[in-house]
């Protein structure tokens, strides 16, 4: 089953994808700077606007004071917020930040790139400039003295569009050179090399090549299907293709290639694919077919997506960042309840101080869970065979305080820290865990989706009243749907929720033995 087969399955993969091995090769700073996901790279545009703009200010303001050794008059804040406002409404409106343009950087010109967001940049400073004056008495903004016979509002027109121009052109030949090296592509996978598939990778080379990087084709019939599709090898079948995804974070999608008539086969296939942390999608008969580019300007061809990565680059930036910056915070606050319930642990029984036990984590891989040990030594139950219960025998004295006020759980800060574990997340159950004498995705079908995210210390079925032991099928199916839940519904508000709740159920602990 997925529980007791997990660490089988987790055996190496030394045979990378032809073409995922230049990506691969990329510096880890590359990975973790370079903005792949057209959000995120949206956002770091207008950042970089925003910084080029403000710091063009401050410059020029600063050149001016120093030559005319006069201080901005008390009306120039004023003319900063004017310019700040219709700097951002001009953008929005021209659609400078547009992510379907430029997520295909090599379709956009350097004019709509670098010299249109220019013009506006003037044109909204100028128009500031217009309203401050005829709001201003006497028809000046600020009546402070002038340089070279022009007032620093006006300098603030002439030189902070031309600064904002080196800014965009800058960030034009960056992601001109990303682009031309496959930074800022798509990572797909394909499975499926038949007549469709060899069709996908056509269209994909001819007129994605820009944006989208094929890192390997798989299919399960390769008695079937040719060796190689225009240099790239099949590289084998869907067990191959899962470890790779498995083993991988910078997979975006895998695209099934399959034709529709192939009902079932598609359907077991997804079925085990669901599990991954990894967009899936369906390619449809027609794909290679010559389309309106007017219609089809994305940068992927017409597929239909089924489900999506579970969060974006951007999206695990933010969680991750909090996640962070909390398990540390929290580490050191509440680093003397953690010694103090160390030495208690010591002192009540024999044995380790911490309980480490092997769960299942994002995409199925396992991880050591870290928490103080509550057990006898001789009882600790590594499989989880048998679950806790009220009055349990094996629980220890100080064991059962540090369960029923959740202190046991504090350990797994340091899994936050690691990357194994999130703060908030699906909670991760041990590899043996047995629900009347039945593993957990043998109950529910759905089980392994559960581990498209990375697991938490706390998550939604927690904080609704679903924690604590699981002695009834139905509470497990009712936990996995609100995991499930919780995984096609994240943001970062949610998770800000649902630590709030969590504090309001330490005070008032239910089904914590």
């Amino acid at each position: 089953m997925l529980q007791l087969r997990a660490a089988d399955r987790m055996r190496p993969n030394n045979r990378l994808p032809s073409r995922a091995v230049p990506y691969r090769q990329r510096l880890p700073i590359q990975r973790l700077l370079v903005p792949r996901d057209p959000e995120l790279a949206v956002v770091l545009l207008a950042l970089c606007d925003m910084a080029a703009f403000a710091i063009a200010f401050a410059a020029i303001a600063f050149l001016f004071t120093t030559i005319t050794g006069a201080p901005p008059s008390a009306r120039f804040p004023d003319y900063v917020v004017t310019s700040a406002l219709s700097f951002l409404v001009v953008h929005m409106a021209a659609r400078s930040y547009d992510r379907d343009r430029l997520s295909r950087i090599s379709r956009v010109s350097s004019f709509d790139f670098v010299i249109k967001p220019s013009v506006w940049t003037f044109v909204a400073l100028s128009f500031s400039y217009v309203v401050e004056s005829i709001v201003s008495r006497g028809g000046a903004v600020s009546g402070q003295p002038e340089a070279f016979g022009l007032s620093l509002e006006l300098w603030l027109v002439l030189l902070a569009a031309p600064a904002f121009a080196v800014e965009r052109l800058t960030a034009y030949q960056l992601l001109t050179r990303w682009t031309a090296a496959g930074h800022l592509a798509t990572n797909v996978v394909i499975f499926g090399a038949g007549e469709l598939g060899q069709r996908l990778v056509k269209t994909l080379r001819d007129d994605y090549a820009d944006c989208v990087e094929i890192c390997g084709i798989y299919d399960d019939r390769l008695d079937r299907v040719p060796s190689q599709i225009r240099g790239i090898p099949i590289e084998g079948d869907i067990d191959d293709l899962i470890e790779l995804v498995r083993n991988s974070s910078e997979i975006d999608k895998v695209l099934m290639a399959l034709p529709m008539s192939a009902e079932q086969r598609i359907f077991d296939l997804m079925s085990r694919l669901r599990s991954l942390a990894v967009g899936i999608a369906l390619v449809p008969d027609f794909v290679g077919l010559e389309f309106d580019k007017q219609v089809f300007r994305g940068n992927h061809p017409p597929i239909l997506n089924v489900t999506r990565k579970p969060q974006s680059q951007f999206d695990w930036l933010v969680k991750r960042g909090f996640d962070i910056g909390v398990s540390l915070f929290l580490l050191i606050v509440l680093s003397p309840l953690l010694a103090i319930t160390a030495l208690a642990i010591r002192l009540d029984s024999r044995g380790p101080i911490f309980f480490r036990q092997p769960r299942l984590g994002l995409n199925n891989r396992v991880f050591n869970v870290l928490k103080f040990r509550t057990m006898y030594a001789d009882c600790l139950d590594l499989a989880a065979s048998e679950q806790t219960k009220r009055g349990d025998p094996r629980v220890t004295r100080v064991g059962a305080w540090l369960r029923r006020l959740s202190i046991d759980e504090l350990p797994q800060l340091w899994n936050v820290l690691s990357g194994d574990m999130s703060l908030v997340g699906p909670r991760p159950h041990a590899l043996g865990m047995q629900v009347k004498n039945r593993l957990c995705d043998e109950i529910v079908r759905e089980y392994a989706v559960r581990h498209r995210m990375r697991p938490g210390i706390t998550g939604w079925a927690q904080v609704r009243g679903l924690r604590g032991a699981i002695d009834d099928p139905a509470l497990l199916e009712a936990r996995v749907q609100h995991d499930i839940y919780y995984i096609d519904n994240w943001s970062f508000f949610f998770d800000v929720r649902i630590l709030v709740m969590t504090i309001v159920e330490l005070l008032r602990p239910r089904n914590a033995f």
